[in-house]
């Protein structure tokens, strides 16, 4: 296993890349939320989320040979688990990598998401050795976009009807940051 545990504590915040399973039922109830298909553009994040969902999560490969290609991070706010941030798509060569997070919706509008942000940013940067993070957004997703924006990522472009959902298409911002 190349990935090392880390725990990154910040002011409010400490992310956790290794899982500890007595937060098991409160990370199942964090992430059953039926906006999340939506909102994370994925036809694939499950609702009703159950155990198996998580421990399929929890326990997915980020590794290929001796190169680690995700890492993701369990966010804590104040010793609960509040949601999830990581990096994908690592691309050593070109010193890039896809940043994604979701906050459960109790632990909204607090911030959490905001600074989780700027920890990855510094992690990407200092570990990893990458230049610069991207993402895309919905164009609706207001509060997502501002995260970003203020973290510095900059709007790059639109991905026009980039994702269909319940007989429509929406549009996404492709954002991105040099670190």
């Amino acid at each position: 296993m190349l990935v090392k545990d880390y725990t990154i504590k910040d002011k409010n915040i400490v992310l956790k890349n290794h899982f500890e399973y007595g937060y098991l039922k409160d990370f199942i109830e964090i992430a059953n939320d039926k906006e999340f298909e939506f909102l994370l553009m994925s036809h694939n994040f499950p609702y009703s989320y159950t155990e198996e969902d998580a421990n399929f999560f929890i326990n997915k490969n980020r590794e290929n040979g001796n190169e680690i290609f995700a890492i993701d991070f369990y966010i804590f706010y104040h010793d609960n688990i509040a949601g999830v941030i990581g990096i994908s798509n690592i691309d050593y060569i070109n010193m890039r990598g896809h940043i994604g997070y979701w906050i459960g919706k109790k632990f909204r509008n607090k911030g959490i998401a905001t600074e989780s942000v700027n920890i990855m940013m510094n992690f990407a940067k200092n570990e990893l050795r990458l230049h610069s993070l991207y993402t895309t957004v919905l164009t609706d997703n207001v509060k997502s976009i501002n995260v970003l924006l203020k973290n510095h990522f900059e709007i790059t472009g639109i991905d026009k009807d980039t994702f269909y959902y319940r007989n429509n298409f929406y549009s996404a911002y492709l954002l991105s940051r040099i670190l």
